[in-house]
C-alpha cells in the first residue's frame, strides 16, 4: 500500500494509523518534510515536481496495489506547465479544471493502471465530525443563522468545484474559498470583518475516498485571529484533526463547532 501525501497532517495520520496496524505504507510526497514520515513510511520517496508519469513507475516498481490520496497539493501548480510532466499536461487537456475533474482524472489513471485507490475515512473513523454540538457551547441564534445561510450557499456553488468553504456574517458572504485554500481564505475575510461563521461542506456526489473536508488546530486558532466566532462542518464527511487541541483552541477562544447534517448518502 502507498499514502500519495500532500501537505498536513492527515497523511501523517494515515501513515501511522497504517504502521500501526502492520502495514507501513510506501509515502511518495513532494513536502520537504522527510522527518515527520520517520519510522512510519516504508520508504519515503520525494518527487520535486508532480510527476504522475514517475509516480506510476514507482508504484508498478515497488509493487503497490492500492493508494491513499490525502493532503493538500497546490492547485495553483497547474498554471506553471514547465513544472509538470507530459502525463499529467495531457489530463488537463482532457479535463475541466475544477477539483472534482482533476481528481478523478488523476484516480482514473491510477485505476487504468489496475491500482485501487482506497478511501481514508474507514482507517480514521472516529475523526469523523458528529452532528450537533462539539464543542464548549452551541451556536448562538445570530450564529444559527448564518451558518444555516451557509450552508444553503455551498449546496448551490459546491457543485460548482470552486471551494468547500466560505465565510459568513450577518447574512452576507464574506469570502469564498478558491484557489488560495481555506486558511488563507480565514485570512482574507477577518481583513473585511470582524466577526462571522466558517461553514465547511463537501459537493454531494464528491468521491468520499479521497478530499474529505478536513479542520484541525490551526483551523481553530485562523479563525481566532480573524475574529469569527463559529465552525460548521459537515457531519460524517468532514475530518477533525488533533481532536483534544481543537478543542482546547475552541474553548480558550469561546468559538462554538456545530456539525452540519451529512448532505449525502454513504
Amino acid at each position: 500500500m502507498a499514502v500519495i501525501a500532500g501537505d498536513g497532517g492527515l497523511p501523517v495520520e494515515i501513515a501511522k494509523r497504517l504502521t500501526g496496524q502492520g502495514n507501513a505504507p510506501v509515502v511518495f510526497t513532494m513536502r520537504g518534510d522527510e522527518e515527520t514520515f520517520r519510522g512510519i513510511a516504508d520508504p519515503l520517496v520525494r518527487f520535486r515536481y508532480p510527476s504522475l508519469s514517475r509516480l506510476l513507475r514507482e508504484i508498478r516498481r515497488r509493487g503497490v496495489e492500492s493508494v491513499i490520496m490525502a493532503g493538500h497539493i497546490p492547485k495553483k501548480l497547474i498554471y506553471v506547465p514547465a513544472l509538470l510532466d507530459p502525463l499529467f499536461l495531457k489530463l488537463m487537456a482532457k479535463s475541466a479544471r475544477d477539483d472534482h475533474s482533476l481528481l478523478a482524472a488523476v484516480v482514473a489513471a491510477f485505476e487504468n493502471e489496475g491500482i485501487s485507490v482506497l478511501p481514508y475515512r474507514d482507517i480514521l473513523p472516529e475523526l469523523l465530525a458528529p452532528e450537533g454540538q462539539l464543542g464548549h457551547r452551541p451556536p448562538t441564534r445570530e450564529e444559527t443563522r448564518d451558518l444555516e445561510y451557509g450552508a444553503s450557499v455551498l449546496s448551490v456553488t459546491l457543485p460548482c468545484s470552486f471551494g468547500q468553504a466560505l465565510v459568513v456574517a450577518e447574512r452576507a458572504v464574506v469570502a469564498v474559498e478558491a484557489l488560495e485554500g481555506t486558511d488563507a481564505m480565514i485570512e482574507r475575510a477577518g481583513s473585511l470583518v470582524h466577526g462571522g461563521v466558517l461553514v465547511k461542506m463537501m459537493r454531494v456526489d464528491q468521491d468520499s475516498r479521497y478530499d474529505l473536508p478536513t479542520v484541525g488546530p490551526e483551523t481553530l486558532e485562523n479563525m481566532a485571529c480573524a475574529g469569527l466566532t463559529c465552525l460548521a462542518v459537515e457531519a460524517r464527511r468532514t475530518l477533525i484533526l488533533e481532536v483534544d487541541a481543537v478543542l482546547a483552541s475552541a474553548r480558550r477562544h469561546d468559538i462554538s463547532i456545530w456539525g452540519l447534517p451529512c448532505q449525502a448518502v454513504i
